[in-house]
């Protein structure tokens, strides 16, 4: 007993490290956390000093709100084929600039630019593009075109277009990095028992770049489950809740409708979503993951 109490107390000072980093996650997570699951229990208004406790109302009214799940399908269809687009693009560009092209790293330095601009400038850049620059180009072959934007079969089309274009940067240079770790001793082995590219490619750069998809698979989805600035600037949900996702919903309810416990208590079914969607995705992709 006197070693274990000798034994806590000399190592108790590691613990002091530790605070810093536990108070800052308390600060900004857990007790926000715990004032929105308070808040979403209430039909405060977002400005009154005082809010009414109305107890799992705002729950169960989300359960019947067609225009919520209206949103939610909006936002799945959209993060779905953002996310194959995403990786499947990223991961042939990652192939092609892995092998021995000349200007690789000019290419890829141009396929990640896009990355950098911010979200919000891309939006208007390319609301500008659709809107003047692409059908003037097109007026010249005697083509006309409007908008996807405006036109709500089209529209959420168009936001995928801008997505795909600024996301595939950063998974690009992650695929690479994952392919540059596969051993070349590996190839070397297959092209000399007579497999060809194709065969290389899904039974051992694959399986061996797994964890590199795991990654990506997870960023791409969750950060295009929770769009919101590019939809906001560009259609802001329109035309005709074509575009609206759950993101650009709850800050509508929240802040135009003044309905702010409403808002958090779809902020907070929301972030279960989050939580499943990412437990699932993750259990799913580590299983195929093979460790040299």
């Amino acid at each position: 007993m006197a070693n274990l109490k000798r034994i806590i107390r000399g190592e108790l000072w590691y613990v002091l490290f530790l605070i810093p980093g536990l108070a800052l996650f308390t600060l900004a997570v857990l007790v926000p956390l715990g004032m929105g699951v308070g808040y979403s229990m209430t039909s405060w208004d977002g400005l009154s000093p005082s809010a009414k406790y109305i107890g799992w109302s705002n729950y169960t009214r989300a359960l019947a709100d067609s225009d919520l799940w209206s949103a939610l399908w909006n936002t799945f269809k959209y993060a779905i084929v953002i996310t194959i687009l995403v990786n499947v693009i990223a991961l042939l560009l990652a192939l092609l600039l892995d092998s021995y092209l000349k200007f690789k790293n000019v290419f890829r330095t141009v396929f990640f630019l896009p990355g950098v601009i911010s979200i919000v400038l891309s939006g208007f850049i390319w609301k500008y593009n659709y809107a003047i620059g692409i059908p003037n180009l097109f007026s010249y072959f005697g083509v006309e075109l409007t908008s996807p934007l405006g036109d709500p079969d089209y529209a959420l089309l168009g936001l995928i277009i801008i997505a795909v274009w600024q996301g595939i940067g950063s998974p690009m240079i992650i695929y690479i990095a994952g392919l540059q770790g596969v051993p070349g001793e590996l190839l070397e082995s297959a092209r000399i028992d007579g497999a060809n590219t194709t065969r290389t490619f899904w039974h051992i750069t694959l399986p061996l770049i797994a964890p590199s998809i795991t990654i990506n698979m997870l960023l791409v989805l969750t950060g295009a489950l929770k769009v919101f600035d590019l939809v906001y600037v560009t259609t802001q949900g329109g035309p005709a809740f074509s575009t609206e996702v759950i993101t650009t919903y709850i800050f509508k309810i929240s802040f135009s409708s003044f309905q702010a416990g409403y808002g958090t208590a779809l902020s907070m079914i929301f972030f279960l979503i989050l939580v499943i969607v990412t437990v699932v995705q993750i259990s799913i992709f580590r299983r195929r993951e093979v460790d040299l």
